[in-house]
C-alpha cells in the first residue's frame, strides 16, 4: 500500500543532505574540550552558527542552540523577572499557552483571535500598559496555518518599547521572511525543517535579557548550560543553508498543492479566515467524524492529524478552534493536512479521491 504523509507540521522527514552533514560530528568532539578533538568540534559548531547567522542577518552570538522551541520558549518565559504583564493570544502553542498557565505571578492578557484566526495589531495596541513587559505570538498558527501581521505588530513592539516575542516554528521553511527590528526574541525548531529532532534554535537580540533556564557550565555563552547537541547542529544549519536553494520555488508548490487539495475536496469549511502558510489548511467536514476520517485514511495509507485530542477516553475539541469561535460540531469534524516540500501532485490528486470516497461513504 502506498503511504502518503501530509503531517509535516507534527515533523519532517530528515532530508538526505541533513543526515550527511550531520556525520561530520563522528569523532569524540566535545566543544568544551582544549585538546585537539575539541578543537576541531568549535570549530565545527562555529562553522553552524556562523551559517545560519548569514541566513537570518543576525549577529552569530545572538544564537543559542537549545533542544527545542519548548525549551526555547520556556527559557524566555521563565527567566523574566516575575512581575509585570504580559500580551500573547488564546490560541497559542501549548509550549507558549500552558507555560504562561503555569506563571500566576504575571498578569497576562489572552487576546482573542476570532474567526480570523490571528490577534490583530490594534487589538495588541489597545491591550498595553505602562507595565507591560512582554508581547509573545506565535507567527503562523501550527493548526490552521495563520500567519499574524509580523511586521506590523513588530514596528509597534518597537514604537512602543515592549519585547515581542516570536514563535516561528511553523513560518521557516514555509515562506521566505527576515526577522523585523521589533522582534526581540524568535524561536525555532529543526525538525520541522527536515533537520533532526531535538535541535532548537534561539535568536536573542542584543540588549533582550533573559536567566538561563539550564544552569551548570558556561556553554551557549553561558545562557544555555550542557554539551552542545554538535550532530544536531549540524544538521540544523545544513536544513536551514538547503533554504537558500529550495525556495521560494518550494513555497510556491506547497501553496499550489494545498490550494489544489481545497478544490478538489469542496464543500468544506476551511477552519482561520486569515492568510496562511503555503503548507498548511484546517478543513472541517460537515456531517462527518473528524476523528472517524483520520482513522479511515490511515488504514488507507494517507497520515494527517485531526483537530481534537482524547483526554481521558474522551473526544474533546482542538482548544484552538474552540478558542476562535467555531462551534464544537465543526470543531470535531477538521482535519489539518500539512504537506511538505517533497509532497507530489500525484500524492495530493490520490489524496483527494479517497477523501471524497471516503466523505461519500460515510455520509451515506
Amino acid at each position: 500500500m502506498k503511504h502518503i504523509y501530509l503531517d509535516n507540521n507534527a515533523t519532517t522527514a530528515i532530508d538526505p543532505r541533513v543526515l550527511e552533514a550531520m556525520h561530520a560530528d563522528s569523532g569524540p568532539y566535545n566543544p568544551s574540550s582544549v585538546h585537539h578533538f575539541g578543537q576541531i568540534a568549535r570549530k565545527l559548531l562555529g562553522q553552524a552558527r556562523a551559517s545560519i547567522a548569514a541566513y537570518f542577518h543576525v549577529k552569530p552570538h545572538e544564537l543559542l542552540f537549545t533542544s527545542g522551541a519548548t525549551e526555547s520558549l520556556n527559557m524566555i518565559l521563565r527567566g523574566l523577572a516575575p512581575t509585570g504583564h504580559i500580551i500573547t493570544s488564546n490560541i497559542e502553542h501549548s509550549a507558549i499557552y500552558n507555560t504562561l498557565q503555569q506563571l500566576p505571578h504575571f498578569e497576562v492578557s489572552y487576546l482573542p483571535a476570532g474567526l480570523r484566526g490571528a490577534v490583530q495589531p490594534e487589538a495588541i495596541a489597545a491591550a498595553i500598559k505602562p507595565h507591560t513587559r512582554l508581547i509573545i505570538l506565535t507567527a503562523a498558527n501550527s493548526e490552521t496555518g495563520v500567519k499574524i501581521d509580523l511586521e506590523a505588530i513588530a514596528a509597534l513592539a518597537l514604537r512602543h518599547k515592549v519585547p515581542f516575542v516570536v514563535d516561528a516554528v511553523a513560518l521557516l521553511g514555509k515562506e521566505e521572511f527576515q526577522i523585523p527590528a521589533g522582534v526581540s526574541a524568535m524561536v525555532f525548531s529543526g525538525h520541522k525543517i527536515h533537520a533532526p529532532k531535538g535541535i532548537g534554535l534561539t535568536f536573542l537580540r542584543d540588549g533582550f535579557k533573559v536567566r538561563p533556564l539550564l544552569t551548570g557550565g558556561d556553554q551557549e555563552f553561558s545562557k544555555r548550560a550542557g554539551t552542545e547537541n554538535l550532530s544536531g547542529i549540524l544538521g540544523l544549519a545544513k536544513a536551514i543553508e538547503l533554504l537558500k536553494e529550495e525556495l521560494p520555488t518550494a513555497v510556491e508548490r506547497m501553496r499550489f498543492l494545498t490550494e489544489r487539495l481545497i478544490q478538489g475536496v469542496g464543500s468544506i469549511v476551511i477552519n482561520g479566515e486569515g492568510e496562511r502558510v503555503s503548507n498548511t489548511v484546517n478543513l472541517s467536514f460537515p456531517g462527518i467524524s473528524g476523528e472517524e476520517l483520520l482513522m479511515n485514511l490511515d488504514l488507507a495509507g494517507i497520515a494527517v492529524s485531526h483537530g481534537s485530542a482524547c483526554s481521558s477516553g474522551a473526544l474533546e475539541p482542538s482548544r484552538i478552534l474552540i478558542n476562535m469561535g467555531i462551534p464544537h460540531v465543526v470543531a470535531r469534524s477538521s482535519i489539518r493536512f500539512s504537506l511538505s516540500r517533497n509532497t507530489t501532485q500525484e500524492e495530493i490528486d490520490h489524496t483527494i479521491r479517497v477523501v471524497n470516497e471516503l466523505r461519500a461513504r460515510m455520509i451515506a
